[in-house]
């Protein structure tokens, strides 16, 4: 009898587990892209200031992010407080331009499917600027764009493609508050379906719909500024650490 009722109460628990797990939806995201910058550029030695060498990308072995600066611009060695310890990240230059560019390739082109951008920041009211690109792929004037962004110190998401109807649409979140001189901030943009969300922390900022179109371009992926040797470059002045690229 014990038995019996021991396979029955298991099978009711299992029964009961499913219901809540398949109560909400689950996006099972792949990660495209991470830069956690742990450790040393290829070719120089800690802690900078470097003008070159490149990261390795943790979530695609072989693949890496290349440093590239426009004088005086250099990007150097900071840390974030974490657990036990601190996590190694890197500051970007207070003068010239400097970021991080990673090649083309088809895995970090969203097409219609979900997809999340995110990073860790930190910014001083002192480095914040009109204009800061944290982590893109593709500018304003492409077909097609995704676009993590820190302007006037506060969040936003850009995103930018063609719909069913072969037109090309657009659409731009931001935060209603500047994260300057709030030490590390987790930011995220995220499609899901026809949503397109902004986290700062665990909070959802900003939310809209109309985020169903095809996303993909030929453009590499720059982090930390819009491009090399470009005058408008939307540099990011900051501190970041963790720059991760999701699809699903």
């Amino acid at each position: 009898m014990g038995r019996t009722l021991s396979t029955f109460a298991l099978g009711v628990a299992a029964l009961a587990t499913a219901a809540l797990v398949n109560a909400t939806p689950a996006y099972a995201a792949t990660e495209q892209l991470r830069l956690d910058f742990d450790a040393t550029p290829t070719g120089q030695v800690e802690p900078g200031p470097w003008t070159a060498g490149c990261f390795a990308d943790v979530a695609t072995p072989g693949d890496s992010g290349c440093i590239v600066v426009g004088a005086p611009g250099s990007i150097s060695r900071t840390s974030r407080p974490g657990g036990s310890g601190a996590s190694p990240a890197i500051a970007f230059p207070a003068t010239g331009s400097a970021l991080i560019q990673v090649p083309d390739a088809a895995n970090l082109n969203p097409g219609t499917q979900d997809f999340t951008i995110s990073a860790m920041v930190k910014v001083t009211a002192g480095q914040v600027t009109e204009g800061a690109n944290l982590v893109q792929k593709g500018v304003f004037a492409d077909p097609a764009q995704w676009k993590l962004q820190l302007d006037g110190g506060k969040p936003g998401c850009r995103i930018k493609g063609t719909d069913a109807a072969g037109l090309t649409v657009s659409k731009l979140i931001t935060a209603d508050a500047s994260i300057a001189d709030q030490g590390w901030k987790f930011v995220q943009c995220k499609r899901r379906g026809d949503t397109l969300s902004l986290i700062v922390g665990s909070t959802v900022v900003a939310d809209d719909t109309g985020a169903t179109m095809d996303i993909a371009n030929t453009a590499k992926v720059h982090i930390g500024a819009k491009g090399a040797g470009l005058t408008n470059n939307d540099q990011f002045r900051g501190e970041m650490d963790n720059a991760v690229f999701s699809i699903g």
